[in-house]
This record gives structure tokens, sequence and C-alpha cells, in this order.
């Protein structure tokens, strides 16, 4: 996966993370959300994040997103609960997407193209497949 391997691997050794595991906790997020990757991206959106996102869809340098701002933009009821499904504490989760969500998006809109819902949510099941 290569570029995506880079990110993980750089984003889980600065919170002292396994890139595997996190990979998959990730997925597991992006699927326990309401609306699965779309329903992400749209709150993260609504929430004053939309240029953020862009930036992850377009070609070119993903902006950052801090931990601070996915549990605002989410809810910290929502991490809460998404944490204790997956099995994770909410901190280590919040970090661990403000540092692979970009480059997890980035992957699933090639070419700066964002598929419909139902092509978002099989390209995280093919990157899902991969683990």
């Amino acid at each position: 996966m290569g570029l995506l391997d880079d990110v993980l691997s750089s984003g889980m050794a600065a919170i002292g993370a396994d890139q595997d595991g996190f990979l998959g906790t990730a997925l597991r997020f992006l699927q326990n959300q309401p609306g699965g990757v779309s329903g992400t991206l749209q709150q993260l959106r609504d929430n004053g994040l939309g240029s953020v996102v862009d930036s992850w869809i377009a070609n070119g340098q993903n902006q950052p997103i801090s931990a601070d701002q996915i549990e605002s933009a989410i809810g910290s009821d929502r991490i809460q609960n998404i944490a204790s499904v997956i099995g994770v504490d909410p901190q280590t989760l919040t970090q661990g997407l403000s540092q692979v969500l970009p480059g997890i998006i980035d992957r699933l809109t090639p070419g700066g193209q964002t598929p419909d819902a139902g092509g978002l949510d099989q390209a995280l099941q093919s990157l899902k497949g991969l683990l």
C-alpha cells in the first residue's frame, strides 16, 4: 500500500501505537459511524472542517486534523461509545485518527474524486481486506 503504509507508520510511531492494529481500528471507526465513510466526511464538514476534508480528497497536500477537532466534530459521547465498541481508549482513538484519517481518505478518493457512498464503503472494505 506504499503511501498509506508510510502515513500509518509515522502517525502510529508518534502516539506509540501498533500500525497494523490501528489501521483496523480506524476502519472499524469509519464503519461504526452513521453513514460510514460518507457520513464521517459530512459530519466533519458540518462542523467547520470542510476545507480540511476537501484537502484529503483533492490532489496535493493533506491538511492536518487534531485529535481535539475530531472529538469536537464527532462528539465526545460518540467517540466514547465507538472507542468502547472497538476496544480502545477514547484518547488513543482520536489521536490515532488524527494521524491516519487524512491518509485513509486520500487513499479512498483517487484522482481527487469522491465515489458515491456505496463506492466509498466498498473501497473501505477493500482496504480492510488487506489487513
